[in-house]
């Protein structure tokens, strides 16, 4: 009975409406690089941004990188950005980068990573976690759990 609850817990969260301000949300955390500078969310803006939330520890993320690396690539002359947002220690990070490098910003949000999942809708705080972001910095789509390439390309919202 529980497991169903959370299920449906999950899945009405999902439905819920996205915040407007995700944009400046994301901008308003301090972030670092994995080798410990600061980074700032805000040159990203005025673009379609894909906002990416994982972890090493987690083993569907680490399938679905090297599909945001490529897709990240082949969408970059379209004006699409793609960002990670890590949620785990910079030695983890760094370590699993040198193994898997990926053609995108790699970022870590401190502590605050699980708050800002939940503050884009992720009330779950379960990952992998995606947040679409329109050129205005607004939330037009957000998916909780292992990507695919049809899925991304449906929740692009290009032209």
């Amino acid at each position: 009975m529980t497991l169903s609850f959370r299920r449906a817990a999950c899945l009405l969260a999902l439905l819920l409406p996205l915040p407007a301000t995700a944009g400046s949300t994301l901008a308003s955390i301090p972030l670092n690089t994995p080798d410990g500078k600061p980074a700032q969310f805000a040159r990203l803006q005025g673009k379609i941004t894909v906002v990416n939330f994982w972890a090493t520890w987690c083993a569907p993320c680490r399938i679905e990188m090297p599909l945001l690396s490529a897709e990240a690539k082949r969408l970059a002359a379209r004006g699409v950005r793609f960002v990670g947002i890590a949620l785990d220690q910079p030695a983890q990070v760094q370590g699993y980068l040198k193994q898997t490098p990926v053609s995108y910003p790699i970022v870590l949000a401190d502590g605050d990573g699980i708050e800002l999942m939940r503050t884009l809708g992720n009330q779950a705080g379960g990952l992998p976690f995606t947040v679409i972001l329109n050129e205005q910095g607004q939330p037009v789509k957000r998916i909780l759990g292992l990507l695919d390439e049809k899925s991304l390309q449906l929740a692009l919202p290009l032209r």
